[in-house]
């Protein structure tokens, strides 16, 4: 039932979230019908899965109109420009367009029929987030599936694949953030040095659209800082934070 889905596909930007949307339905096609879609640069003469925000979208078919649709939600339909018709992958961001190729890949994995596709989808949540309470030592606060994948010995690991690979598993069933650290947190987490070691997980989750939070230990005003009092109605603590 997918033999008419388009051959070639098209990502109308650049940023990382939108690559990692167009990259995620090659794989997807690829995995599960056996199918290398091709990259093209812009709207062929043909056919295609078009991927993009409702803006870029309406810039390269002036005369599609999208739905209201707002935040990470997103769109998957089907049009007609210049005589082909196209698969259309459509959010106001590129978070919900990576959320609708997760969504139409999984209607494939499930056989559902595609054909004319005509589906909006809208977060009921508007934040969506996941705490870990993981150690900087990689111990895991009542953790039972082995060590962090973000920390070991006081350290962000020097191997962060797992931590892209579970910014991945977030993505797909449209998780937006993640605080890494234990809400017991460890004063060194917001110090200077440490920051650029929370940049490189912020880097992994990053092309998933995943964002980064810490637990803070609420006394660093007063540990870190060398105030008197961590007191949050101190205008100097609220000057520190």
């Amino acid at each position: 039932q997918y033999v008419s889905l388009p051959a070639g596909i098209v990502a109308l930007g650049d940023t990382a979230v939108l690559l990692t949307a167009r990259e995620e339905m090659i794989r997807g096609v690829r995995g599960m019908l056996g199918r290398t879609l091709r990259v093209e640069p812009d709207v062929p003469k043909e056919s295609a899965i078009l991927l993009g925000t409702t803006a870029s979208l309406k810039a390269a078919m002036p005369s599609w109109n999208p739905p209201e649709i707002a935040g990470d939600g997103f769109w998957l339909t089907t049009a007609s420009a210049g005589g082909f018709r196209h698969y259309i992958i459509a959010s106001p961001n590129d978070r919900g367009v990576l959320y609708g190729v997760f969504a139409l890949l999984g209607k494939i994995a499930r056989e559902e029929d595609i054909a004319a596709i005509d589906e909006a989808q809208q977060p009921y949540a508007p934040v969506r987030w996941v705490n870990q309470w993981d150690n900087l030592n990689g111990t895991i606060e009542r953790g039972y599936g082995g060590p962090s994948i973000f920390f070991e010995n006081d350290n962000v690991r020097t191997d962060l694949t797992r931590v892209s690979e579970y910014g991945r598993l977030l993505a797909s069933i449209g998780i937006q953030g993640c605080t890494v650290n234990n809400v017991n947190a460890n004063l060194r987490v917001i110090r200077d040095d440490f920051l650029p070691e929370l940049a490189r997980i912020a880097d992994a989750f990053r092309p998933w659209g995943v964002q980064l939070a810490v637990s803070v230990d609420l006394s660093s005003p007063q540990k870190i800082g060398g105030l008197e009092t961590f007191d949050p109605l101190d205008p100097r603590v609220l000057a520190w934070w």
